[in-house]
């Protein structure tokens, strides 16, 4: 941070291909540093509405629409206005976020949530650090990095348990999107960050949460970080 701006916030930017514990890590950050400290900003939430497809997308099924488009290209979010709000939540202030429901595959209507800038910000997803031109908006950037295979079960997993879907459609969408977007949009960011970790811990049980000595683990050189960096 630079001299005379002790106003604004702390940006950390957590990136990581699909089910690699990115938003694990992120979570356990944000609780560890407290709400009153800390505020955290998912990427899921800029999806493009049904409508920017065009009328035939309105009426799509789930499987139509993850067949047809490519949600894991950077293309399908409006990170215009991702990088609005961080900036606006990097100067301190409130931004009115969308609100996406997977569920549906659309943007809540006319639906924002408030979020309040804090001294410490952490901004997750899959598209954060894609773009190099994001780079500067933070202050320490990480790469979680995993194998595909553990990364395949996460998304199984928690796209059955969070968002409806069922198991072949997570491998379909996986093979035909999800990973080549891996290679030419998410992996070029692990170069380029301040901090790679590994999260190589056994995905948990279907309905268990993640194996605390592993988030710690996870969490450590963050942390170790953070405190050389005068933030905790």
């Amino acid at each position: 941070m630079a001299a005379g701006e002790t106003s604004r916030a702390f940006m950390i930017g957590v990136t990581g291909g699909s089910g690699s514990g990115k938003t694990t890590l992120a979570r356990a950050l944000h609780a560890r540093l407290g709400e009153a400290k800390c505020q955290l900003v998912t990427e899921d939430n800029y999806y493009f509405a049904r409508g920017h497809y065009g009328e035939a997308a309105l009426s799509m099924s789930h499987a139509e629409l993850e067949r047809t488009f490519d949600f894991d290209d950077p293309a399908n979010k409006d990170m215009a206005h991702l990088k609005r709000d961080i900036e606006a939540l990097r100067r301190g202030e409130t931004i009115e976020q969308p609100v996406y429901e997977f569920a549906k595959h659309d943007r809540k209507p006319n639906a924002f949530k408030s979020v309040e800038s804090r001294p410490v910000v952490i901004v997750e997803g899959i598209h954060v650090l894609s773009d190099r031109a994001f780079f500067p908006l933070f202050d320490l950037t990480v790469f979680v990095d995993a194998p595909g295979d553990l990364r395949l079960i996460r998304r199984i997993r928690r796209d059955e348990a969070e968002r409806g879907r069922s198991a072949e459609s997570v491998i379909q969408q996986y093979l035909r999107f999800v990973r080549p977007a891996q290679t030419r949009f998410i992996d070029p960011a692990r170069h380029y960050c301040d901090i790679v970790v590994a999260c190589e811990a056994a995905p948990p049980d279907r309905d268990g949460p993640p194996d605390a000595d592993s988030v710690d683990r996870l969490m450590a050189p963050v942390w170790v970080q953070l405190q050389k960096m005068g933030v905790v």
